[in-house]
């Protein structure tokens, strides 16, 4: 067949036609990265003749590579293009394993069972929110780190639990799995990449197999994965990788752009392809995330041009705090729908951390906004410590509750055994169970007593003065560090936590009311999951928004600590990255981009982010027009 290159532009065609050797293909933000592997792939078969059984077309996401697949399958005029090998890395190396080491289906350890695994683990070993979720879930996203980077154990410090407690639940999870002659995802990579490295046999096997090897997505790639590809890729080097380094925004779970930056030092006369037309946004949108990644010093330099109008200048908007901030999001959907028929799934926010997600989600439902949260995190109010405030909350109006007191008795620590617990939970009154069945000594009595006495007094508090009240009279933020020095880990996340939480409970004057508005919010998430595919507005972190596009985006909390933010600058020191998170952010855009930037953070000042700040420092050419007086340039928005 001769393929149709009317929608291709002239680099897409070298890409499309390239042929055999390495091929390093820099596709920038909507550049038709996946029409083009697409494309390759039929070229291969129908116009190279090439054996589709000899193609091998990685992607991260099963998402992803059903695009892929079902991409090529549209295209193509031959039913050969399904007998490409398409997969992501999980299901490829799987195929691997089950052909030569006879993995069964039921020696997978799923996601569900493995988290019920490690949370048993942790229990078992009587650590302190064993089975809250965000512990279970960083736990498991440190295992993989672990594993991806091929990093030795003795040398990993964790973030979640102390170092010798993480040592200890890895080995006891190694061990299960072991026993149980069970492999999780993360095994899969290694074990393919130990077995490939140590049998020549089957690594000529695989070689002969995949001859052609195509990966998208490439910037996302860790250690395991790329010292794989290298082992099967080799003499042939048919490797066409398609990806982008300033678009690597997952440095958290192993991603490396070393390895597409230095492309070159790993494979021998490489062919190097840049797709540097975006079809997606306005030029004013693309000219200005120019400017802000050139900011970068890691990555190979490119300027990515547009094709579209000119389009509306990025809008850039200081709200107040965060609440005027979510108000003035939800006002400006509301009259852009009124006045330009547009649909609310137009409109997409994007932020840094979930938290923020917060006070959009209660402005929204004020507001009767429909939206979305595309990220797993169900909501703010059910993280751990937001548990643990609620029920000081609920007791103080109902002291009847004792899942409640059993969850913050301790909290701070006020010398109560588990025993004493099991006793207060029998029949009849928690507290008063405490004081007459547990031979208590007087001191023990007297602090329960000066809780009862604090209860009663929060119960008439506002919810903020009463969240306050628990920070600091009833000790919750001595609780907190103490947690933290025992783990030795930083309390920076909780505490913006807490901050979050005491914000989130400003606008209500009584308890009562703050608590059923929790349960509303709640609900709601729960309802627009059910009805994702509804007309609404999205509300996603940068992270998940990658391979998105919306008509209209706001970027919300552009400020210093938010992003770029504080916990990444000092557990990282990688500025590249934050950056490369906003690039993500603007040029998620279609038509129009809002940048918002409060000027207060938790009642204390912020400052506007840098990244704000570098996108709109003047050009050379710029400050020449500045000083012939041409134009009036306004760096500052604070």
């Amino acid at each position: 067949m001769k393929l149709n290159y009317e929608n291709l532009n002239e680099n897409q065609k070298i890409a499309v036609n390239h042929f055999e050797g390495p091929c390093m293909v820099l596709a920038g933000p909507g550049s038709g990265k996946t029409r083009v592997i697409s494309y390759r792939i039929i070229n291969l078969i129908e116009n190279l003749n090439i054996n589709p059984d000899n193609i091998l077309a990685i992607s991260f996401t099963k998402a992803s590579s059903i695009e892929m697949r079902d991409r090529s399958i549209s295209l193509s005029s031959t039913q050969r293009i399904n007998k490409v090998n398409f997969g992501t890395f999980h299901s490829i190396f799987f195929r691997i394993l089950r052909s030569f080491r006879n993995y069964k289906l039921e020696n997978i350890l799923d996601e569900k069972e493995k988290r019920y695994i490690i949370r048993n683990i942790l229990k078992s070993m009587d650590i302190e929110n064993a089975e809250e979720e965000e512990i279970i879930n960083g736990v498991i996203n440190e295992i993989s780190l672990l594993k991806n980077e091929l990093i030795n154990i003795n040398e990993f410090t964790s973030n979640i639990i102390s170092k010798e407690e993480f040592f200890k639940l890895y080995n006891m999870y190694e061990n299960y799995k072991e026993d149980m002659k069970k492999v999780d995802f993360d095994d899969m990579l290694i074990h393919t990449y130990n077995l490939l490295k140590e049998n020549e046999n089957i690594l000529n096997i695989i070689r002969r197999k995949y001859k052609y090897i195509l990966i998208d997505e490439f910037q996302d790639i860790n250690k395991v994965q790329f010292e794989v590809l290298k082992l099967i890729a080799k003499p042939l080097e048919n490797i066409f990788v398609v990806g982008d380094e300033d678009q690597s925004i997952y440095g958290f779970r192993g991603a490396r752009p070393d390895f597409l930056l230095e492309f070159e030092k790993y494979f021998s006369n490489v062919k190097n392809i840049l797709l540097d037309v975006n079809y997606r946004s306005t030029d004013n949108i693309i000219k200005k995330s120019n400017k802000l990644i050139s900011k970068n010093e890691k990555r190979y330099e490119k300027h990515i041009k547009g094709v579209k109008v000119k389009g509306d200048n990025i809008v850039f908007i200081n709200p107040d705090d965060s609440e005027e901030e979510a108000k003035k999001i939800g006002s400006l959907i509301l009259e852009s729908i009124n006045k330009f028929n547009l649909k609310y799934s137009d409109f997409a926010i994007i932020y840094r951390t979930n938290i923020q997600s917060r006070a959009l989600i209660d402005v929204f439902m004020d507001m009767n906004i429909p939206f979305m949260v595309r990220d797993t995190v169900v909501s703010i109010y059910d993280h751990w410590i937001a548990k643990d405030i609620n029920s000081y909350l609920k007791v103080s109006i109902d002291n009847t509750l004792k899942e409640e007191f059993s969850r913050i008795i301790n909290k701070p620590f006020r010398y109560i055994s588990k025993e004493s617990i099991k006793i207060a939970m029998a029949d009849g009154d928690f507290l008063n169970n405490i004081k007459t069945k547990c031979n208590l000594k007087p001191w023990q009595i007297k602090t329960i007593e000066d809780l009862e006495y604090d209860l009663s007094y929060i119960r008439n508090l506002s919810a903020k003065d009463a969240i306050s009240y628990i920070r600091t009279s009833l000790e919750y933020d001595r609780y907190l560090i103490d947690y933290c020095e025992k783990r030795k880990i930083k309390i920076t996340g909780l505490f913006e936590i807490l901050n979050e939480i005491e914000g989130s409970a400003s606008n209500f004057k009584n308890i009562y009311d703050y608590l059923n508005h929790i349960e509303k919010v709640k609900e709601e998430i729960l309802n627009q999951r059910k009805e994702y595919y509804k007309d609404r507005v999205v509300l996603t972190t940068i992270h998940s928004s990658k391979g998105l596009e919306f008509k209209n985006v706001f970027i919300a909390g552009a400020i210093e600590g938010v992003i770029p933010h504080d916990k990444s600058i000092e557990e990282n020191n990688d500025i590249e990255e934050e950056r490369r998170l906003f690039y993500v952010a603007m040029t998620r855009a279609m038509d129009k981009l809002y940048i918002l930037s409060p000027k207060n953070k938790y009642g204390k000042r912020a400052y506007v982010s840098r990244f704000v700040e570098e996108i709109n420092e003047p050009t050379k050419e710029e400050l020449d027009l500045i000083n012939e007086g041409d134009i009036i340039y306004h760096k500052k928005y604070v």
